[in-house]
C-alpha cells in the first residue's frame, strides 16, 4: 500500500456539498433513536457508561447512513469486518467517528486497518485509484447531553491537513470552516493597543 497524497479541502467539500443534508440526518437520526432508545432503559441514564453510549450510537449512525446512502448516486456503501465507509464519486473514503475534544481529534483501536485508513494509505482489492479518507465525526456539548458539532475531517497520522468542514444542510459548495483552538505553543497572543487618546495626549495638541 503506496502512501496517498489527499486531495485538497476546496475539492473535497465540492465533492460533498450534495451529501451535506444525508451526513446531517445520520447523526440526528442516530441521535434521536439514541435518546428514545435510553427512555426505556430501567435505572438511571447515568448508568450508561460514555464508551457504551459510543459504542451503540456508532451502531445507530452505521445502520442510519446506510439508509441515507445506500442507492445514492455516485455513492458506494461498503462494510468489512464493522469498518463502514461511504465512498463517494470514488475518491472520497468516509469512515463515521466520534470526536475527541475542541481540536476534533478521534481515537482507534490500533488495528491494521484503522492504522492504514489514519495513514492514507488504505485500499480496497477492487479499486483502481486509491482514495482520500475522510472522517465524518460528532462531538457532544460539554455535559455530553446532545450534539455539539458535526463535521469532515482528513487527518494524516492524527494531524488535520486543512481545516474541518462542518455539515449542515445546504452548506454550500465551500462549506463552513470551523475555528480550530490555538494550541499554547502558537506563540504569544498579539497586544492590541487603543487608538483612543489619553486625557494627557489630548492636551499636548
Amino acid at each position: 500500500m503506496a502512501n496517498v497524497s489527499p486531495i485538497d479541502r476546496a475539492s473535497c467539500a465540492q465533492l460533498l456539498q450534495p451529501y451535506q443534508g444525508q451526513f446531517d440526518q445520520c447523526f440526528r437520526d442516530a441521535w434521536n433513536r439514541w435518546q428514545e432508545w435510553l427512555k426505556k432503559l430501567d435505572g438511571s441514564p447515568a448508568d450508561v457508561s460514555p464508551r457504551a453510549r459510543a459504542n451503540v450510537l456508532y451502531d445507530f449512525i452505521k445502520a442510519e447512513a446506510v439508509k441515507q446512502f445506500l442507492g445514492a448516486e455516485h455513492v458506494r456503501v461498503r462494510e468489512e469486518r464493522g469498518f463502514l465507509v461511504i465512498q463517494i464519486h470514488d475518491r472520497l473514503a468516509i469512515r463515521f467517528k466520534k470526536f475527541k475534544g475542541r481540536k476534533l481529534k478521534t481515537s482507534s483501536i490500533p488495528t491494521g486497518q484503522a492504522l492504514a485508513f489514519q495513514g492514507q494509505t488504505l485500499e480496497f482489492a477492487s479499486e483502481v485509484e486509491p482514495m482520500t479518507h475522510l472522517v465524518a465525526g460528532y462531538l457532544l456539548d460539554r455535559f455530553e447531553l446532545d450534539l455539539h458539532k458535526l463535521a469532515i475531517t482528513c487527518t494524516l497520522d492524527g494531524e488535520h491537513l486543512w481545516a474541518p468542514i462542518e455539515i449542515i444542510p445546504n452548506a454550500g459548495e465551500g462549506g463552513i470552516t470551523i475555528p480550530m483552538p490555538a494550541s499554547p505553543t502558537d506563540g504569544p497572543r498579539p497586544v492590541i493597543r487603543s487608538t483612543r487618546k489619553t486625557p494627557a495626549e489630548e492636551k499636548k495638541h
